[in-house]
């Protein structure tokens, strides 16, 4: 049996640290930036990392993306809230200001329509096309109803 050299016993070889640099590191398999972002709140400058990019030049792009927006204030931070959690702050925080019946009607049209169907997504990986699709499916499902009844 081979000892260890003196002085190594117990030492772990040094491993490799990712090198961060222009704010861009490679972490397992792919890439990560962060910049730092004023909290709009407090308006203390905190690090955020974005990572899960394929390419180097993937993670450049939109770290160069993130950094213009945060100057101009549009930093958008990544979060889980959904359509329907923000749906629910939102008519809460805006009932005071909102007639009652109107009130009613707009929690019976998000209860009825819109939660059902996008409530459980993201609240940021809604697009303008999630939106088409909703109106167009509820649309078209109300034109289905009327033709049943209805001769055209």
């Amino acid at each position: 049996m081979t000892m260890p050299p003196a002085g190594s016993r117990g030492k772990q070889p040094h491993a490799k640290t990712p090198k961060l640099r222009d704010g861009v590191v490679k972490r397992g398999n792919t890439w990560s930036y962060v910049i730092r972002v004023k909290d709009p709140e407090t308006g203390e400058s905190r690090p955020r990392w974005v990572g899960g990019f394929a390419t180097e030049d993937d993670a450049k792009a939109a770290r160069d993306e993130a950094r213009v927006k945060a100057r101009r204030g549009e930093y958008v931070d990544r979060n889980t809230i959904t359509v329907r959690t923000y749906l629910d702050e939102w008519i809460e925080a805006h009932a005071v200001e909102i007639k009652p019946k109107t009130l009613a009607d707009y929690r019976y049209m998000l209860d009825r329509y819109v939660k059902p169907r996008i409530g459980d997504l993201r609240l940021q990986a809604v697009r303008p096309s999630t939106i088409t699709k909703l109106y167009f499916g509820l649309v078209r499902r109300r034109g289905a109803h009327r033709g049943d009844h209805q001769e055209r």
